[in-house]
């Protein structure tokens, strides 16, 4: 019976010690990325920017540079972590993709918060509460009045995005998915397409820049959005809370506001 007693005691003591060294290299894990980034001295944003008024390029003093909403929110979590900012331009599917990959620390573009994305990716509080419409030549404005009246044009979504899920799950037959929002605004000026979808920022921002294109604001695309917001690999909670810390003090410094105006009147100079 003591024997009995002894193995169990020994088994008992192996699974404490083994849960012990999984909870602590658990804990390893999540704290490795807030380390690094601090070590290193700069935190990578991963961004498509393409994207105005969330980024963008800008000729500054002749100089090319990033711009935009998403910009300003990145620099200030690098200011409160104590970092420099480094941005990755990619392809909006390489931004999400990279975060498993370690290549950026956060997805900073105007990524939209959805149940199928928290499978595989942890996000932040939400910045940005988005609405998508359909971006038309204005000869078009007013000729499409409710969902149902794209389902059998040809429209245009950028790839990878909350937007081409809405045209796949609307069921639009003539779906053309492009990586670059520019190129599909492009295609729209020659009337290669009938409209874009887009979330209501961003068709603004094209609005202002371009007489031919306007918004067609009769009704939205009813998608099950969750807001904007930004990724992060789902092991790095202290990263996490590193960054909706900064992100609550810019909605109460009313900054976010701010910084979207900002950006709006940059890309459209």
């Amino acid at each position: 019976m003591k024997k009995i007693l002894s193995i169990s005691s020994l088994i008992l003591l192996v699974l404490i010690f083994g849960l012990v060294i999984f909870f602590t290299k658990s804990k390893d894990i999540s704290n490795s990325r807030l380390d690094e980034i601090k070590k290193s001295g700069k935190i990578v944003m991963g961004c498509n920017a393409n994207y105005p008024p969330f980024e963008f390029h800008k000729n500054i003093d002749d100089k090319d540079e990033i711009l935009g909403l998403d910009v300003f929110i990145g620099k200030e979590i690098a200011k409160d972590l104590g970092v420099e900012l480094e941005i990755s331009d990619m392809e909006f599917s390489s931004v999400l993709a990279s975060l498993d990959t370690g290549v950026i620390d956060l997805a900073i573009s105007g990524v939209s918060k959805t149940p199928e994305r928290e499978k595989s990716m942890a996000f932040s509080d939400v910045y940005y509460e988005p609405k998508n419409y359909l971006l038309v030549n204005k000869e078009n404005l007013g000729k499409y009045t409710k969902e149902d009246d794209v389902k059998d044009l040809t429209i245009g979504v950028q790839t990878a995005t909350s937007q081409e899920d809405i045209g796949k799950n609307l069921g639009i037959k003539k779906l053309v998915s492009l990586p670059k929002t520019p190129d599909l605004v492009a295609q729209l000026d020659k009337g290669l397409i009938d409209g874009i979808i887009v979330e209501k920022c961003v068709g603004d921002n094209y609005e202002l820049s371009n007489e031919n294109l306007k918004i067609e604001d009769s009704f939205y695309f009813k998608a099950e959005l969750q807001g904007t917001a930004i990724g992060l690999n789902k092991n790095d909670t202290e990263l996490l809370d590193q960054v909706n810390k900064t992100l609550k003090r810019l909605k109460v410094e009313g900054k976010l506001d701010e910084y979207y105006q900002e950006a709006l009147d940059l890309s459209t100079k």
